[in-house]
């Protein structure tokens, strides 16, 4: 199985992370990494603090001639906006600081803020290039979409961009929902025998774990409570690719609502946790939506933990070993799919 670990403040020096039980024989390009951080980075909706960072990632171990060598991946992005943030007791509404403040008995919400920041996805982005790049060499194909942002569906580009426009002018933000699908999974990754086995549990665990994401549904999600047993046994792909937390050899359908971004240009009103006066908790550097961005971690998230759940299916330290098991279980698994 794979297992990561990042590290770093989002205005500190470095962000770092590292990646282990990664098969060796994956040829990946350090563009393909740049090219992932660049989706999450300009992705509609973000701040000022996009045009400053350059998300320039080096890979310090586990590559060797341009491919994976099956030893640990270390990561590392140097951070450019490093202004060391000014101390503060007042928490931000809606994010981390109150909470953890009073876990860790700290009056400064500058110590949670910074390790709390979605500056941290970066880090996942470029893990999940690695698990990414191998589930293509696999056939596997992953997107994302944005399905809405805010109450209403995103039909066109220009679109989402002029109500993002709208929204910054009004100096408010916006939520949204987004989609990953994922098509040409072999069928029975996950399991069924505990509940963490369960590829959705296991999934929804990573996607809730990205920063403003409040919901996560697989298929026909919320919408199946509102079926009778017969429609909703009818219609094959409100399972969303997952039975009894197992692919079932259909295409993975993942939703997730990411909240309006709490950090609004016109502040909100906060209490200092030093004096208890109520001030106006101002945000300059939020973005005005992070639903956009999300969908692309989500793609990576989601692919960590499906590359994963390959990797203990079918075992092999290589890529060629793999390839040759999952080409096996394809060929027989497809003369039953096939008939259905």
């Amino acid at each position: 199985m794979l297992r990561y670990l990042t590290a770093g403040e989002s205005h500190g020096e470095y962000l770092s992370g590292v990646l282990e039980g990664f098969p060796s024989g994956v040829r990946i390009a350090p563009e393909y990494i740049s090219a992932q951080l660049r989706r999450r980075r300009l992705a509609p909706g973000r701040s000022a603090r996009q045009a400053i960072e350059t998300d320039r990632c080096e890979v310090l171990s586990g590559l060797g001639g341009g491919a994976t060598t099956g030893a640990p991946i270390a990561l590392l992005i140097k951070n450019s906006g490093r202004r060391p943030p000014t101390p503060s007791s007042l928490p931000r509404p809606g994010h981390a600081d109150l909470p953890g403040m009073l876990k860790y008995g700290t009056l400064n919400a500058v110590q949670v803020r910074e390790r709390a920041s979605a500056r941290e996805t970066a880090m996942r982005v470029a893990l999940g290039s690695f698990a990414l790049r191998l589930l293509e060499l696999l056939e596997v194909k992953i997107r994302s979409r944005v399905v809405s942002l805010g109450s209403r569906p995103v039909t066109t580009a220009k679109d989402a961009a002029d109500r993002l426009l709208r929204a910054r002018r009004d100096g408010d933000t916006l939520g949204g929902v987004f989609e990953v699908t994922v098509e040409n999974l072999p069928a029975g990754l996950g399991g069924f025998a505990q509940w963490d086995h369960r590829l959705g549990s296991r999934l929804g665990a990573s996607l809730l774990g990205i920063n403003g994401v409040k919901g996560f549904e697989v298929g026909g999600g919320f919408a199946l409570a509102a079926l009778g047993g017969r429609a909703a046994s009818g219609d094959l792909s409100l399972s969303g690719g997952l039975d009894a937390g197992m692919t079932n050899g259909r295409a993975l359908t993942l939703r997730c609502a990411v909240k309006p971004v709490p950090g609004l240009p016109g502040g909100a009103l906060s209490t200092d946790l030093r004096t208890f006066r109520k001030e106006l908790s101002v945000s300059k550097t939020s973005d005005t939506s992070a639903v956009f961005a999300a969908a692309v971690i989500g793609e990576h998230a989601a692919a960590l933990e499906l590359a994963s759940a390959l990797l203990e299916k079918f075992g092999g330290d290589s890529l060629p070993e793999l390839r040759r098991r999952l080409d096996e279980w394809r060929k027989d698994t497809g003369k039953i799919l096939r008939r259905l």
